[in-house]
């Protein structure tokens, strides 16, 4: 018997950016239908303006409710939430409309999601400076998920095929993120990557945690938080079976991506992870959030107001984001 493909929602996120036309270069792709049924949360004039601007090749069955999909052939089904009046639309200029209905459309997919309507949902590259302007605090989809869902500890993981980096602290200062390390955020960071990577098909995940000060510490010479804070958590987590060690010094941890020793790394702060990540998997990778009880990812980029609106945006992240869902969703 077939296994049924999971539903998979998929937001159109900041429309000023180029969320409109990755998503729908998506789905004329077309090889995201072998994994998944797309649904398209979004503004189905915003979508019609880029299918037109760009011949895109994509025909819509526009809804207001998730019951009324059809899920024909040759069509994708669109909810359209109809938030952004044309007036105040521009192509590659955000603002406060565009910020308000982007974190409209992810309220929606988290919903579905909640409500087990669709097995898993994309958010498309989104605007924080758009939300801010409509006076919404957005730090981020998982800080957004966790406030729907109460998960206490939310945290993002960056997936590149067998690369997998997570971080402790994420949208925040230096200064923040070094104040904010403790043993418990650790070791809660510990478990999601465990869970998070077991959904993967590894069934005895090897996690590498990388310390935060310079050399992991050495012995307290160069801060204490390594031995105070990380190493604490380290131990803790082995305690409840889980393969983790460190803290290792970040420097030369991630060279170990090279030869595969790790199945995925625990990092303390934004740019301690995303810099390995983007180095060796630039424009390649996909953010999952991991401690939260629904699958959700999005791309590892921007809404690229730079090339917003021009034809020229690659949905090639957005597709295997799509896929990786879809694979964590059941498909």
């Amino acid at each position: 018997m077939t296994r049924p493909k999971p539903i998979i929602g998929i937001t159109m996120s900041e429309a000023a950016g180029i969320g409109p036309e990755i998503l729908l270069r998506a789905v004329e792709e077309g090889s995201i239908f072998t994994y998944c049924q797309p649904l398209i949360i979004g503004d189905f004039k915003i979508l019609d303006l880029a299918r037109r601007r760009f011949n895109i090749n994509v025909g819509f069955n526009v809804i207001k409710h998730f019951e009324e999909a059809a899920w024909e052939d040759g069509k994708v089904d669109v909810i359209d939430l109809d938030n952004i009046p044309m007036g105040a639309f521009k192509p590659a200029e955000p603002n406060a409309v565009t910020g308000r209905a982007m974190i409209e459309y992810t309220e929606a997919a988290v919903r579905l999601c909640i409500e087990k309507k669709i097995q898993g949902a994309v958010g498309g590259p989104h605007s924080k400076k758009a939300a801010a302007d409509a006076g919404i605090h957005f730090d981020g989809y998982p800080g957004l998920i966790a406030r729907m869902t109460g998960a206490n500890y939310p945290f993002l993981m960056l997936v590149a095929g067998n690369l997998r980096v997570a971080n402790v602290t994420l949208h925040v200062s230096l200064r923040d993120a070094c104040n904010l390390i403790s043993e418990r955020l650790v070791l809660e960071a510990i478990r999601a990557v465990d869970e998070g990577v077991k959904m993967f098909g590894v069934a005895e995940p090897k996690i590498a945690v990388a310390g935060l000060n310079p050399h992991a510490g050495e012995d307290g010479m160069f801060g204490d938080e390594d031995e105070r804070y990380i190493k604490p958590a380290v131990k803790a987590a082995q305690e409840m079976g889980i393969n983790a060690s460190g803290p290792w010094p970040a420097d030369s941890l991630f060279y170990n991506v090279m030869d595969g020793k790790y199945d995925a790394y625990v990092a303390m702060y934004h740019d301690q992870a995303h810099i390995p990540v983007k180095t060796l998997a630039f424009k390649k990778a996909s953010a999952v959030a991991i401690g939260v009880p629904i699958n959700w990812a999005t791309v590892d980029h921007g809404c690229a107001l730079d090339i917003a609106w021009q034809g020229i945006a690659d949905p090639g992240v957005i597709i295997e984001t799509i896929k990786l869902v879809s694979l964590r969703g059941g498909y």
